[in-house]
């Protein structure tokens, strides 16, 4: 059981690390469409590329965007990332357990990079994001016997 955790925890720690933050927004289109801009900074020491990006949560999405050219991040740099997202709720509203799902390339590998939002609407319905946790986990770990099926 130690050496399992162990194992886990060098996986957790060998992958890219970043921060995003929301810089900006603006209404969209349509009152249930915004313009979100999000900062992602490589804390990793190693470049990464940015290759698609996804809001799956039903109350908070967007659909994958396929980012081409694809932005690169050199270690300790920042790039922004926008996105037209749907949500539809009231003012006052929070959404829990959101996330924002970039694939990557890292290290010659392909990971996710899933940072947990917690979506704040203001008086007039705007959304405000606040980064709660960022994990990351290499594409297809669980074909590799890293996680469960």
């Amino acid at each position: 059981m130690h050496l399992f955790g162990a194992s886990l925890q060098n996986q957790i720690d060998s992958g890219p690390k970043v921060s995003v933050e929301q810089v900006s927004r603006q209404a969209g289109a349509a009152s249930h469409l915004w313009v979100i801009c999000w900062q992602v900074q490589n804390l990793s020491e190693r470049r990464i590329e940015l290759l698609a990006a996804r809001l799956p949560h039903s109350q908070f999405r967007c659909g994958e965007i396929e980012l081409a050219p694809p932005p690169e991040i050199l270690a300790g740099e920042s790039a922004s990332l926008e996105l037209l997202v749907e949500c539809r709720e009231s003012p006052g509203s929070v959404v829990e357990n959101a996330f924002l799902i970039l694939r990557v390339f890292w290290s010659g590998e392909s990971w996710r990079i899933l940072a947990r939002l917690r979506v704040l609407f203001d008086e007039q319905g705007a959304p405000r994001t606040i980064t709660e946790v960022v994990t990351t986990q290499p594409v297809g770990f669980s074909i590799r016997g890293g996680g469960t099926t």
